[in-house]
């Protein structure tokens, strides 16, 4: 079978080829992570913290069977590999070769890239994650399984009625208990997404409860907001990968808080949210999310919520958890061994974290 790699490390090359790629992907993947326009801006992220993104496609007859979005980073001579964005998972669409073109990616990893680590994460029931562990025991290479965080899944398989009494009283008390508290004038739309809409969103970022982070976690949550903002603004201007909506509620003619959705193959993706913190007394973020629940729910247009993380405030609406887990595959050779004890034992982890500490001032004073 004559499959072809394509390494792509070049982020200009990969803007040059989005349109073909989008057009290959189009009615072969869910995830909206895999478009085009949200691949570039994770590359730029990337770009921007240091790291070496890449991109490894398969190709049979000029058609992509698989692929694999990549990032390097090196500490002190090492070099590890590791999904572009947790999300954004290698993917493989023929059985017959999928065996083959992770051999290759391996291969690929640890010879050509001399990489000293490899850390992949894949979704739940993902056949690539057992064929690859299938490969590493064939070529002799060490790995280990960690759990990484969830999904919240909310299936769409009901009314909103019958959805809502299984939240308990508990929980439908609280909702109204917080409706009641809202003074004055409020409504909840559907903005258009331009400027306006994104001028809003950050005026509500400058109220809310990340204001008071500071180096690495403040920078990768502004970093992270700017790249998707501007993935979503490049995805409505072009080809429609994904249709994205823009949700505010406005007290008084002012927004409190947001929840930014993209839809794909009749699933919706709550990606990102946040709230005024002066009005946390009224619960403004899952307010608005309670409320776009219901609206989903009473719709019936698409068949599940994805929270994409798994983060406690979404216990209210007692979602199921979709698993993910780390493999991390080690080179299994004596000297590799050895580097990483020597590593381990020369460089304390109070003095890596001190050095990072360092660059994220740096990066987001």
């Amino acid at each position: 079978m004559g499959i072809s790699t394509l390494v792509v490390s070049d982020i200009d090359r990969f803007v040059g080829m989005r349109d073909f790629w989008d057009r290959q992907l189009m009615d072969r993947v869910d995830n909206p992570f895999s478009s085009g326009s949200l691949m570039i801006e994770h590359w730029k992220l990337g770009l921007r913290l240091g790291d070496h993104p890449f991109l490894i496609i398969f190709l049979l007859d000029d058609e992509i069977v698989g692929f694999a979005p990549l990032t390097m980073r090196s500490k002190f001579g090492f070099r590890q590999v590791s999904n572009l964005h947790e999300f954004i998972y290698p993917d493989f669409f023929n059985d017959d070769i999928r065996e083959a073109c992770l051999e290759e990616m391996i291969g690929y990893l640890f010879g050509r890239l001399n990489c000293e680590s490899v850390e992949l994460t894949f979704k739940e029931k993902s056949v690539n994650q057992n064929v690859l562990e299938k490969v590493c025991d064939k070529k002799g290479f060490t790995y280990s399984r960690s759990p990484e965080e969830g999904e919240a899944i909310i299936s769409v398989n009901t009314s909103f009625e019958s959805f809502q009494k299984s939240l308990g009283c508990k929980v439908r008390k609280k909702f109204r208990k917080a409706r009641k508290k809202v003074v004055g004038s409020w409504q909840i739309y559907d903005s258009k997404f331009d400027s306006n809409s994104i001028k809003k969103i950050w005026e509500v970022e400058k109220h809310s409860w990340k204001k008071n982070l500071s180096g690495k976690e403040k920078a990768m949550k502004n970093f992270g907001l700017v790249h998707i903002l501007r993935a979503v603004k490049q995805n409505v201007e072009g080809e429609h990968f994904f249709d994205s909506e823009i949700w505010f509620l406005d007290l008084d003619n002012v927004a409190i808080s947001y929840q930014l959705v993209l839809k794909r193959n009749n699933k919706a993706f709550f990606l990102k949210t946040s709230y005024d913190s002066r009005f946390k007394e009224i619960y403004p973020g899952k307010f608005l999310i309670n409320e776009l629940i219901e609206r989903i729910f009473r719709e019936q247009t698409v068949s599940e919520i994805n929270f994409i993380t798994n983060l406690p405030f979404v216990n209210d609406w007692k979602p199921s958890v979709r698993s993910r887990t780390k493999v991390k595959i080690l080179r299994s050779t004596i000297k590799s061994k050895i580097q990483r004890l020597l590593f381990e034992n020369r460089v304390s982890y109070k003095s890596i974290n001190f050095l990072e500490g360092l660059k994220w001032k740096k990066l987001n004073p």
